[in-house]
């Protein structure tokens, strides 16, 4: 499982809307919240993604990637929020979409993330 600190491993996947995406067209470009659900949960997806798409929309700088793909590094359910720069500022994984973090709070993470200070994570030269 992917965790805080590690690299967001390049990907290619189709995301539950049916859209083709790559992470590779995101990199460095968006901060990206990464949700991977298998398919075969029995959980009420829709009652997750809904709230999260809806909240995540209000950020043109993070790309909100729901996707069944498997992941190196992911065991769906599961979800990541990382920096532009692919580096791991959340992650969880869960048995059941239920017990993954709510929207609200995978929002408040991006919140974070997106609030974070180069010069004071030593980012800057």
């Amino acid at each position: 499982m992917l965790a805080r600190g590690d690299r967001v491993p390049h990907f290619e996947v189709t995301t539950v809307a049916g859209n083709r995406v790559r992470y590779a067209d995101i990199w460095q470009h968006r901060h990206l919240l990464l949700v991977v659900i298998p398919l075969a949960t029995g959980d009420d997806e829709q009652s997750y993604t809904e709230p999260l798409i809806e909240a995540a929309a209000a950020f043109h700088d993070v790309a909100c990637v729901i996707a069944r793909d498997d992941i190196t590094g992911l065991e769906g359910p599961a979800v990541v929020v990382a920096d532009k720069w692919g580096e791991v500022i959340f992650s969880a994984a869960a048995a059941s979409l239920r017990q993954l973090p709510t929207a609200t709070e995978l929002i408040e993470w991006v919140d974070y993330m997106r609030s974070k200070c180069p010069e004071c994570e030593g980012e800057a030269k």
